[in-house]
């Protein structure tokens, strides 16, 4: 996993976008999140491309995180920049 970008989000949120391979995604951690105390971490499905989805996405990981989990989304095979 390679982290292209990391931003802290207004509420504490650390949102961070990544590529596994070839395949982008996006993971939020909650403020509270740590090395030593890591976080249960939920999985965003999605029908269409990141971009595309990003404020559902992000709205829904930002609920997660103000309850303790950190969530993470991938790009589905054939959309957005993942290739099939």
């Amino acid at each position: 996993m390679h982290f292209t970008s990391e931003r802290r989000l207004d509420d504490g949120v650390l949102e961070r976008r990544f590529t596994l391979g070839d395949i982008p995604g996006i993971l939020w951690t909650p403020a509270s999140a740590s090395a030593s105390e890591p976080a249960p971490l939920i999985l965003l499905g999605h029908p269409g491309g990141l971009d595309k989805m990003y404020p559902r996405l992000a709205g829904r990981a930002r609920c997660s995180a103000a309850d303790g989990f950190a969530a993470a989304t991938i790009e589905l095979p054939g959309s957005g920049d993942r290739p099939r």
